[in-house]
């Protein structure tokens, strides 16, 4: 700016003393300078000296600001021509020299600092500001971070940060190396603890720091909580293949723990058998399945550290030591050399920047150095720095005369973090567990439990977060130094454009043989800068330099590493509150898992599956359930415990698909689920999932076509009214046929294995009476229904199982009764009818009259010992043959009043057919006589066989009775009366009377007649008197009596008409005279005759 100023003032003198050599030349020098300075130089700098969340914004202004100005110098340099004539630069002398003040005294020096000291020295200072390290003389330790406190503004949190889903912060949070003293150690055993890191894994969860801190671009937020764990040891391993036994062991372990919470399902009532919407609805998923939950943290517990990325790294290690060692500075230092911390400064993310903190542990059991610990923790902290924390333990130091509760509380510290977290301990193997019985804390009060969480608390709030905030800020100007030059550009881009090999000097192989990045290389510190700033929940940041980090990583075909990048830059993209589709995610996650299974030197699947469970787990935190199936189902399929927890979980999600749930694709994938837990012999999942497919297809069933479920519906195996047996046979109206017959298969077969026969009974039922199953799997069904019979009967002989079958008959669909085309007979010949009968007028058919009492039952009425035949219509809708052995009626007898009590023989007998084979589909009459020995009203409730001669077997006969419409309830409601069609009455009163005819032709020529005889006989103890016949066809018979009586008859006959001839009589009965008729052209129609 001040060189152009020159220039234009040189312009104004050259114009004025009229040199016009010297006016070309200043022209020249002016765009020279302004070229190459002002021109881009504002361009550049704005990258140094702004923030990078604002860099966009801020240059898009400035662009539209410097075409403004153009626009107005290019509008009024004429104007400004003819005004100012010779002095027509002393404008632009006068702006470029005030730029020049401006730039000066104004504008901050970014020479050598990064943006985030810039911007901290013109806005000033925020709460917690990191202060460079100190450089120590050789031998002391290095790396203590001292922290300055400030008094500023209230910078307000980051919205959502407190709302992220704490299993994917807590799975990807720091990690801190623990090294302890023999003497640390046995204050631990005392307290049933193996580690001091053991001591302190419980107080690392959920790390109360209420600290502002500065993201990698320099804007302030506040950093609530964090979590952090503590481990014993560190070391870069293989990670285990899907195929080795622990994986199937950590498997099992998990599931192991939660099998009595697999008895019952959240979702379905476990008294009626139907789903409940509403808690489907409120439910979570996690509470569903308490096994997954539990694999998960095993399963991202498990990680082992690898080359690639930087979260399993310790990012600080901690130095304990007992203030009762001679000599605790020395210690601290024979610590700092321990094998495991040199591991970690040689071959880790951390290297020589591991941050070092140093406890004192004082256990006041020991009071000999209660005087003298004060002054050795003050020498520990002179020479370390303030990087230090006395620690105070073991204050219970009567053991006798602490409340019991208070030790409960203690112990449950450290029992309800394990148990919570599954058995896991800091250095522990994966499968060890935690014994119930085990107290931990016994030395220790609640004081001490104060004590430790306040202790954590500082270091992680005055040192490990104010370090890892640091090292956000160096890796940040040293990638930006290095990648900002020409010769990292240039570099840059001949490897984007011209290829790249993979051997190079900072490439090398790992343990499990793919390719990394050397620790100090540019790419492996954007990856650790992008991992630090997502353990601090600075997701944004994270994810704008994880995609920087991953073109690197796939321009040098480092395949592990950019699937590493792609899996992180798809979860700090759900871990920020912004709802964005599918597409804008999805995409990441999958290329991770491709790359993780197929792409890498070695597969890694058990990365691949921890990003599907994290990617999972985000899913359901942004209520995203109808993306999560894809998720679960990308799970390679090698290990069935893995692969049916997935298809579960995917089955789960179904549920909470919105805007109401899938409930067949549930159906769909849980059979899947069910199928693979089977074949990972684990049957109580198996028919976990199995039984909820069965609710699910009733459920659906009855939504399609309306609950086929009746209310006197009974159950299958004997019992009262049951929803859960309605819904066994609603499943079958469902359009899945083969899906219903597949669950009810395994679902009896499997309560066949752990012998509850009646539920089994009650599935293998459902499966019969379906004609869309295939004959062979029909006769398979059938065959292991008679099976569960036996092995019932046997287990029921010997005691085990409930074993009840034997004892009571089971209801079947098969064969089928119709009870509608019953039938009952008042005839041995099985043909006519007799029933009670009135003749309201001459010539009329006979009807039953209103009111009668017989009306209940139709009219049908016997007498004592008369035979009834009932026919009945049975059809096999198998295609398999069966047969019905010893097939009989069961009535229900209703006895009238005293009659026939002095009797004590049953009040009726039943024939029994001794056995009826039907093939398949085929249709059946059966007829079974009924003889009556007592009067009462007699109803046929069902029938009774043996099927196929082994299975006791009952077919209920009901039908409704007639609709009530008598009050308001019942024409609301659908009511009916009882059924009395299959019912007939007993009364001694009526006489047994059979009719036979004689003589009677087959066929009768018209014009031609036949004498036939019609006997009469009564077959009863009560007499008959005063017979009559009902003809109707009168005019077709002539009736004579063998022997007519003048003296005996109750019928006059009349002169003239013939010797023996009938008349026919009025309505009123035998002693009613004779009625004369008198017809015109009519022929007569003596109907009645009486006998």
């Amino acid at each position: 700016s001040l060189a152009t100023s020159i220039c234009a003032a040189v312009i104004v003198i050259a114009t004025k003393v009229d040199v016009a050599p010297l006016v070309a030349t200043a022209m020249y020098m002016f765009n020279l300078v302004f070229q190459s300075g002002a021109s881009f130089i504002p361009y550049l700098t704005a990258s140094e000296i702004i923030p990078y969340y604002a860099l966009g914004s801020i240059s898009g202004l400035a662009a539209a600001a410097n075409n403004l100005t153009l626009f107005v110098v290019s509008f009024t340099f004429p104007i400004l021509d003819d005004a100012l004539g010779p002095y027509l630069f002393v404008p632009f002398a006068v702006t470029n020299f005030i730029t020049f003040l401006f730039c000066v005294f104004l504008m901050p020096e970014a020479k050598g600092k990064p943006v985030s000291q810039v911007v901290d020295e013109y806005q000033g200072p925020v709460r917690i500001v990191a202060g460079p390290f100190k450089r120590r003389p050789r031998g002391e330790v290095a790396d203590t971070l001292p922290v300055t406190f400030y008094e500023s503004r209230r910078v307000l949190p980051k919205p959502g940060l407190a709302q992220k889903k704490d299993f994917v912060s807590k799975s990807f949070c720091p990690r801190i190396l623990v090294v302890s003293s023999e003497s640390v150690q046995n204050v631990c055993t005392v307290n049933n603890l193996d580690t001091f890191a053991e001591l302190l894994a419980p107080f690392g969860q959920d790390v109360s720091t209420q600290i502002t801190i500065q993201d990698g671009q320099g804007a302030p937020y506040f950093l609530d909580k964090i979590c952090v764990r503590f481990t014993s040891d560190f070391a870069i391993e293989k990670q285990v293949q899907l195929e080795a036994p622990e994986i199937s062991g950590l498997i099992e372990k998990s599931i192991a723990g939660h099998r009595a919470e697999a008895e019952g399902l959240p979702f379905v009532n476990e008294e009626t058998g139907a789903v409940d919407r509403e808690a489907i609805g409120a439910g979570d998923i996690g509470g569903w399945a308490p096994w997954y939950t539990a694999f998960r943290h095993d399963w991202v517990d498990a990680t082992r550290a690898s080359e690639h990325e930087a979260f399993q790294h310790p990012v600080a290690c901690v130095l304990a030591v007992s203030g009762s060692e001679p000599d605790p500075v020395g210690s601290l230092r024979e610590l700092q050399r321990h094998a495991v911390v040199g591991r970690v400064q040689a071959a880790s993310f951390t290297g020589p920047s591991l941050l070092f903190y140093y406890v004192l542990v004082h256990d006041e059991r020991d009071t000999a150095i209660l005087q003298t610990v004060d002054a050795t923790f003050d020498q520990v902290r002179r020479t370390f720095g303030q990087n230090c924390t006395l620690l105070r333990v073991n204050s219970n130091t009567d053991l006798l005369g602490t409340d019991s509760s208070d030790r409960d509380r203690v112990s449950g510290v450290w029992s309800g973090y394990y148990d919570h977290h599954h058995h896991r301990r800091p250095g522990a193997q994966p499968l060890d567990p935690v014994p119930a019985d085990r107290a931990f804390g016994t030395m220790m009060t609640m004081r001490d439990v104060a004590a430790l969480r306040d202790a954590v608390k500082q270091m992680m709030a005055r040192s490990v977060v104010p370090h890892m905030q640091y090292m956000v800020r160096v890796l940040s100007d040293k990638t930006a130094n290095q990648r900002r030059g020409i010769t990292g550009r240039l570099f840059s881009a001949g490897r984007r454009y011209f290829g790249a090999t993979t051997k190079t000097s900072s490439t090398a192989r790992g343990v499990d043989g793919d390719v990394y990045f050397a620790y100090d290389s540019a790419e492996a510190m954007l990856r650790k800068l992008a991992d630090y700033s997502f353990m601090l929940k600075d997701y944004k940041f994270a994810q704008s330099v994880y995609q920087v980090a991953r073109r690197d990583f796939q321009a040098e075909k480092t395949w592990k590493c950019y699937a590493g990048a792609q899996e992180m830059v798809g979860v700090s993209k759900l871990m920020l509150e912004i709802h964005a589709s599918k597409a804008e995610f999805d995409s990441n996650f999958d290329d991770a898992i491709a790359m993780y299974l197929y792409k890498s030197q070695t597969q890694q699947p058990f990365l691949a599956v921890r990003c599907i469970v994290v990617y999972y787990e985000l899913l359901k935190h942004h209520r995203l359930y109808s993306y999560a199936p894809d998720a679960l189902l990308r799970v390679p399929g090698t290990v069935a415990p893995l692969f049916a927890l997935m298809n579960e979980q995917a089955a789960l999600a179904f549920l909470k698909a919105s805007p109401r749930p899938e409930m067949r694709k549930f159906s769909f994938y849980a059979m899947v689920a069910a199928q693979a837990y089977q074949g990972a012999g684990i049957p109580e999942l198996s028919y976990r999932c199995l039984r909820a497919v069965h609710a699910m297809l009733g459920a659906s069933a009855r939504e399609a076509g309306g609950n086929t479920g009746d209310s006197e519906t009974r159950d299958p195996a004997g019992g009262e009214a049951s929803e859960r047996g309605a819904d066994a046979y609603a499943a079958l109206c469902s359009r899945w046929t083969s899906i219903d017959s597949h669950v009810n298969h395994e679902l009896g077969r499997q309560c066949m294995g752990a012998q509850r026969y009646d539920e089994a009974l009650m599935y293998l039922m459902a499966l019969m009476g379906s004609d869309r199953v295939p004959p062979k799997l029909q006769a398979k069904y059938l065959q292991e229904l008679l099976q569960l019979f036996l092995e019932s009967s046997e287990a029921a002989a010997k005691g085990a199982g409930d074993g009840g079958l034997a004892s009571r008959p089971v209801e079947l669909s098969v064969p089928a009764i119709d009870p509608r085309q019953a039938r009952i007979i008042m005839s041995p010949d099985l043909e006519g009818d007799d029933v009670l009968l009135a003749w309201t007028r001459s010539g009329a058919a006979p009807a039953q009259p209103d009111g009668s009492p017989d009306d209940s039952l139709g009219g049908r009425c016997c007498s004592v010992g008369e035979a009834v035949a009932v026919l009945l219509v049975v059809s096999n809708p198998l295609g398999v043959g069966v047969t019905l052995n010893r097939f009989t009626l069961e009535c229900r007898f209703d006895a009238a009043g005293e009659a026939g009590e002095s009797d004590g023989g049953a009040p009726y007998e039943v024939s029994t057919v001794e056995s009826v084979a039907l093939e398949g589909g085929q249709v059946a009459m059966v007829t079974v006589q009924i003889t009556p020995r007592r009067a009462g009203a007699l109803a046929i409730v069902g029938a009774t066989f043996l099927l196929c001669d082994i299975l006791p077997t009952r077919r209920p006969l009901r039908l409704p009775g007639r609709r009530l419409n008598d009050t308001k309830e019942q024409r609301l409601a659908a009511t009916y009366a009882p059924d009395t069609a299959l019912g007939f009455r007993i009364d001694p009163q009526v006489p047994h009377l059979q009719m036979a005819l004689r003589g009677f032709p087959d066929t009768l020529m018209s014009g031609s007649m036949c004498q036939a005889s019609a006997v009469v006989t009564n077959c009863g103890t009560r007499p008959c008197r005063s017979m009559a016949l009902w003809l109707s066809h009168p005019s077709f018979f002539d009736i004579k009596s063998p022997q007519l009586h003048r003296e005996q008859s109750a019928v006059a006959v009349e002169a003239g008409e013939g010797e023996g001839v009938y008349k026919y009589a009025a309505a009123g009965g035998a002693g009613a005279g004779v009625e004369r008729v008198q017809v015109a052209n009519v022929l007569s129609n003596p109907s009645t005759f009486t006998l």
